[in-house]
C-alpha cells in the first residue's frame, strides 16, 4: 500500500537535515540533470522542494534546466521555495560575501531577476523576503513546516551581517507550480 505522507525534499542539502524532508545534494541528484531526477522520481510526485543558496552556484542556463526539472517533478499546486543572497541589499561586508565568483558563486538574483526566471517556466512566483531596487526590505509571513530557511530575517544570527534589526538575510520566494 502508497503512503499518504507528503514528498519533501531539499535539493542541495549539503549538511541539512529536516525532519520529514529527503535531503539530495550534488552527488545524489544534479539538479540540471533530467537523468538523475528520472533515477529518483517520477514526474509529479514531490509535494514541496526547498532549495536554500544552491541556484546561485550555476549559471543562467543551468538555472533554467533545474527549474524546468523542479516543476515537471513537482505536484500540481506543488511548492518550491527559494533562498538566494539578494543583489538588491548593498551593505559592504554582505555584499563582499555573496557577489561572484565567491564561493563558486556565478549569479547573484534580485527579486526583479529571480520571479520572472520562476514565471518564464510556469512557477506563480510570490516573493517572501527581499530587497528591492530602492534597499528597502519587505517580508511577508511564511510557514517554515513549507521549507526552513536558516538565512532569513526570523532565524539568522550572524552578527558580522547585521544591519539595524537584520542579520544576514536572503532572497526567499515561493514558486507554486500551476
Amino acid at each position: 500500500m502508497g503512503s499518504t505522507r507528503p514528498l519533501n525534499v531539499v535539493i542541495g542539502a549539503g549538511g541539512t537535515a529536516l525532519e520529514g524532508w529527503f535531503s539530495t545534494d550534488s552527488n545524489i541528484l544534479d539538479i540540471t540533470s533530467p537523468h538523475d531526477w528520472r533515477k529518483l522520481f517520477k514526474p509529479e510526485s514531490i509535494d514541496r522542494l526547498l532549495s536554500e543558496h544552491v541556484l546561485e552556484h550555476l549559471s543562467e542556463p543551468e538555472c533554467k534546466m533545474a527549474l524546468t526539472q523542479c516543476y515537471r517533478y513537482l505536484k500540481p499546486y506543488g511548492l518550491l521555495r527559494i533562498a538566494v543572497p539578494d543583489g538588491y541589499r548593498k551593505d559592504a561586508d554582505y555584499v563582499a560575501e555573496v557577489s561572484p565568483p565567491k564561493d563558486g558563486h556565478q549569479v547573484l538574483f534580485t527579486v526583479d531577476t529571480l520571479v520572472p526566471l520562476l514565471e518564464s517556466v510556469g512557477f506563480r512566483a510570490t516573493p517572501l523576503e527581499y530587497f528591492d531596487a530602492q534597499e528597502t526590505f519587505h517580508f511577508f509571513q511564511w510557514d517554515e513546516a513549507d521549507g526552513y530557511i536558516e538565512r532569513s530575517l526570523r532565524f539568522d544570527t550572524q552578527e558580522e551581517f547585521k544591519r539595524d534589526n537584520l542579520f544576514y538575510t536572503s532572497l526567499i520566494v515561493d514558486a507554486k507550480k500551476v
